[in-house]
């Protein structure tokens, strides 16, 4: 009785490995960018002037332009910076990979109260 269980056990893997193999792959659509053609334009080198950037250094303090803020400060700054620049963009710099995660968080959370969608992030190959 044990030997015929295990043929039919066999049998059994034999027909799920096939079965298995034979069902269709699903992939995962993911649209990668393209490389602009135009990186180096006039244009975008505008839109690259029109950026503030808020660099939060390993002490975790806030500065703009090497000058130290206060959280007050920054909210003065940012909304100055929003007022000149409609469309521009405000980039959150962590100076140091010592940075804590939370300091970033944090800043990035007071940032986005500020300036809303017009936040993000700049990074570095390191």
């Amino acid at each position: 009785m044990i030997p015929l269980l295990d043929v039919v056990f066999a049998v059994l893997s034999f027909f799920v490995l096939v079965a298995a193999g034979l069902a269709p792959v699903q992939l995962i659509g993911v649209d990668l960018p393209a490389k602009s053609q135009t990186a180096n334009s006039p244009k975008n080198a505008k839109s690259l002037n029109e950026m503030l950037i808020v660099t939060l250094d390993i002490d975790g303090k806030t500065r703009i332009d090497g000058n130290l803020l206060t959280p007050d400060g920054l909210e003065v700054a940012v909304k100055g910076y929003i007022a000149a620049f409609p469309q521009g963009l405000v980039v959150l710099n962590a100076e140091d990979a010592s940075v804590s995660y939370q300091q970033v968080v944090n800043t990035l959370e007071a940032l986005r109260k500020i300036a809303g969608e017009r936040v993000a992030i700049a990074t570095s190959k390191s």
